[in-house]
């Protein structure tokens, strides 16, 4: 291995460092911290594949470690900071739930790695399952943040907790899907705002909050809505028209 494919695989190894460290603090019952270190393993994940590119030093390695990066912070980690937070005490449900987010993320990658050989560059086949991951994170910073006498801003109990247990559900189930859904693009009229409320996730306050929101409406718009404006919408890259037999939306429309 080369320096310059050593380099990106520091940065995916940073990443899954940070979130099994996200699980540790979600232990010690430091909620918030464990949400920012999912952040961070999510950024890191995207700069190792970026710098992979720039190097031009791709490599199978890498995309294998970059798999079980995924799986550690994205699937693992947010499923251990919810049952932390609240669903150890809801018994059985509980357990069925936080069951239902880790074995949605194991199929979800491992069908990923079966069936896309562009490696979600074309698009992806299923929910991304960053998207579920940053969805609970964003959920978690907000009513973590939220001032005591704000109690309709709870992940137990209320509209708010209701809107996001039954969209957690959904997108599960999204991730294991067929729909189809586009690469997000990197134009900075979309990339530089996003960057920036992802930056205000880790203070603490109503800048923490507002961000949060923001950040949990753009995953629902992803994961709901999308779909149906894949092509024509800003905010996703257009698919090919000329994809061969080995993309996944073959397995869309068989």
């Amino acid at each position: 291995m080369t320096f310059k494919q050593v380099v990106p695989s520091l940065f995916t190894a940073a990443a899954m460092l940070a979130g099994f460290s996200s699980m540790l603090a979600s232990a010690e019952g430091e909620f918030v911290l464990a949400a920012q270190l999912i952040l961070v393993s999510m950024i890191l994940d995207g700069i190792d594949g970026t710098l992979a590119r720039l190097l031009r030093a791709t490599t199978k390695f890498g995309a294998e470690l970059d798999t079980y990066v995924d799986m550690t912070s994205f699937g693992l980690a947010p499923a251990f900071l919810l049952y932390e937070l609240i669903l150890k005490n809801e018994g059985i449900l509980g357990l069925m739930m936080v069951s239902a987010i880790v074995l949605s993320g194991v199929i979800r990658l491992s069908r990923f790695r079966v069936v896309d050989p562009f490696r979600g560059q074309h698009g992806y086949l299923g929910l991304p399952i960053t998207t579920a991951a940053g969805w609970i994170t964003a959920f978690v910073i907000a009513t973590q943040n939220a001032p005591v006498d704000q109690i309709w801003l709870s992940l137990d109990h209320g509209p708010v907790a209701t809107l996001f247990w039954i969209s957690t559900l959904a997108m599960i189930l999204l991730q294991v899907s067929l729909v189809r859904y586009s690469k997000p693009t990197k134009n900075p009229l979309v990339f530089v705002p996003f960057t920036v409320s992802l930056i205000l996730l880790f203070f603490n306050g109503p800048l923490a909050i507002g961000s949060a929101l923001m950040m949990a409406a753009y995953g629902f718009w992803f994961a709901f809505v999308s779909p149906f404006f894949r092509r024509q919408h800003l905010v996703l890259a257009p698919a090919d028209e000329d994809e061969d037999e080995e993309h996944p939306v073959t397995l869309h429309h068989s």
